[in-house]
């Protein structure tokens, strides 16, 4: 096997996934009724900010786009390493997203088991839909809300290496330009089109926005017809009224930012930043179900109206969350990496 350059670890972009993973969770956390208590606790643009922080997905899609095109670098890349990045992806995601399934179907059934309240496991076609991430595209029911989201993360993948694999005889300006076109095409199919519910297309535009921003950063592309591609997604965000492209193009400006100041491989590296960054894939997939047991186990014996009840649970929620977070991360995650780093590429590197 050819052998690979080791590529920087960005702490800028690590952080930044931490951030996401975490304003994620928050949003989760404070909606229904705990909400006013939350904002007692915190005011009223705390609760403003994590009733936002459902934007922190949209942050992610723009990552992956830079984090993808950074590990395919400069490669020519054939079929053959379109197919072993596919599965080199998945032997990096798939076992720790299986086990954070495997609990959101096992705990609602437990606490049914033992007489309190919980829900019986869905049917083995909705679970082996979600195993292989099509339970969108069949439009069956979701076990978990944040799911959607890995299905459309794993769409992009394949569809950037097989789109790189197939347009590998054209000059690399050629390959940008096709994606600023598809960014374009993907802006308007999400602001308009209502029929492609469970792809990946309307989401398009956020991972080629940080495609594009890691070939700026590594001055392959233009960093003016990229500031114009960030722009004009900025304010068909704002035409519309949709925050999603407002919070893609400012994602991509601020890393364009780092990285032409040279700050990606050391900014943002305090490290309670990082460990969020290291942990923020179990943060995201194990939320769901440890602010569950948060409400259900504090919040039955709070007042969760009540600053410091709400703020209670949601601490307690936070604090399961990222214990849970770091033993996935320690025990599946971890090992997961290490052995798809062995998975690796032929094709030689390109111009």
């Amino acid at each position: 096997m050819a052998s690979e350059t080791r590529r920087p670890r960005y702490a800028f972009v690590d952080a930044l996934r931490g951030l996401a993973a975490t304003a994620v969770m928050l949003y989760h956390f404070t909606q229904g009724d705990l909400a006013p208590g939350f904002e007692r606790a915190l005011g009223h643009a705390a609760l403003v900010g994590a009733k936002h922080g459902w934007l922190g997905v949209h942050v992610f899609f723009v990552l992956s786009g830079f984090v993808i095109a950074h590990s395919v670098g400069e490669r020519a890349v054939t079929f053959a390493d379109a197919a072993r990045f596919a599965v080199r992806r998945q032997v990096r995601l798939d076992p720790s997203y299986w086990l954070s399934l495997a609990l959101a179907v096992f705990l609602p059934w437990f606490f049914l088991r033992i007489g309190f309240q919980g829900a019986p496991p869905p049917p083995l076609r909705v679970i082996g839909a979600h195993m292989l991430y099509l339970q969108e595209l069949l439009r069956m029911p979701a076990i978990q809300p944040i799911y959607w989201t890995l299905a459309i993360e794993v769409q992009f993948y394949l569809a950037f290496v097989i789109a790189l694999a197939a347009l590998r005889f054209l000059p690399p300006l050629a390959v940008r330009a096709l994606l600023v076109l598809t960014a374009v095409g993907s802006l308007d199919a999400s602001m308009h089109w209502r029929f492609l519910h469970g792809w990946f297309m309307p989401y398009w535009y956020l991972f080629a926005l940080g495609a594009l921003t890691y070939a700026v950063t590594q001055g392959h592309f233009s960093k003016w017809v990229h500031a114009a591609l960030m722009a004009f997604v900025f304010f068909q965000g704002r035409k519309y009224f949709r925050l999603e492209p407002e919070c893609g193009a400012l994602t991509a400006a601020t890393l364009t930012i780092a990285g032409l100041a040279g700050k990606l491989e050391e900014g943002l590296a305090w490290a309670p930043l990082q460990f969020l960054g290291r942990v923020s894939y179990g943060i995201y997939l194990l939320h769901p179900a440890a602010g569950g047991q948060a409400r259900w186990h504090v919040g039955i014996k709070v007042d969760v109206a009540s600053a410091a009840g709400a703020m209670t649970v949601v601490l307690a929620g936070a604090a399961l969350t990222f214990v849970l977070a770091w033993l996935l991360h320690v025990a599946i995650e971890r090992p997961s990496m290490n052995l798809a780093s062995r998975i690796r590429w032929r094709g030689a590197s390109g111009a």
